[in-house]
């Protein structure tokens, strides 16, 4: 019986005791690679599609990629939780801005106070003003029914121009106005010296020989006495034709 002589294979080839002769090694990248090829083995190498893995075996690549996709680094799991924080304080942060900013605006402000104020102080001075005015108004009056006070009747006379003013409002007889007949009257002058007066109103004016006969009678009339029998009557245009005394004296 024979044995069967192995022969020393030289570099690159490899004889694992099948063959007679030395076979050639198989190549494969550094990727598939398990084994380098000795001079007694083959070498070993991962199929397509598949990788070495850190134990020294082969996986699908296929399986790697799927565990690489659903499994979260824990480093990237820790940034991704801190942008996660950042985004909600941010987003409170807008929020407070944003409520701050509605308070901001609904809040009174100083313009608003300024504005209160303006009106407040045009108020008060309006009120003021228009006080002053009522005040200068009754002082006014005041002072003018006391110069008509001091200014005698027979001034009324004699202005001529004046008087002819009056008679012409007065003297005439016309419906639902009062007129010399009752200044005469308020005078106390009976009714027929009235009648008289008027019945030569063609030659002379009935309020004429009313005032000449007051006047005679009573010197110290005054003019004042004489518009308050007007305004007694509701003759007011003819008080604001004797009222033109003031300016005159």
């Amino acid at each position: 019986m024979h044995s069967k002589t192995i022969r020393q294979c030289d570099d690159g080839k490899y004889n694992d005791g099948t063959h007679e002769l030395c076979q050639e090694c198989t190549n494969c990248t550094s990727e598939l690679l398990l084994k380098n090829c000795t001079k007694e083995s083959n070498t070993l190498c991962c199929n397509p599609g598949e990788e070495k893995a850190p134990d020294g075996t082969c996986r699908n690549k296929n399986s790697i990629d799927e565990i690489n996709t659903t499994k979260v680094p824990l480093g990237t799991q820790s940034i991704s939780e801190k942008d996660n924080k950042h985004d909600s304080i941010e987003e409170r942060n807008t929020f407070k801005d944003s409520h701050s900013a509605q308070w901001t605006r609904h809040k009174p402000g100083k313009d608003w106070i300024t504005t209160v104020l303006v009106i407040l102080a045009i108020v008060v001075i309006g009120t003021i003003f228009i006080t002053v005015l009522i005040i200068l108004q009754k002082r006014k009056r005041t002072s003018l029914c006391e110069d008509l006070e001091m200014i005698p009747l027979q001034k009324v006379l004699d202005n001529i121009d004046m008087l002819e003013e009056l008679i012409m409002v007065l003297d005439p007889d016309v419906k639902n106005r009062k007129n010399t007949r009752h200044i005469a009257a308020r005078y106390g002058l009976q009714a027929n010296w009235i009648i008289y007066a008027y019945s030569r109103m063609d030659h002379y004016s009935p309020l004429k020989s009313v005032l000449e006969y007051v006047v005679s009678k009573n010197p110290d009339s005054t003019v004042q006495e004489f518009i308050n029998i007007l305004s007694q009557i509701g003759r007011n245009d003819a008080v604001k034709i004797l009222q033109k005394m003031i300016l005159i004296n």
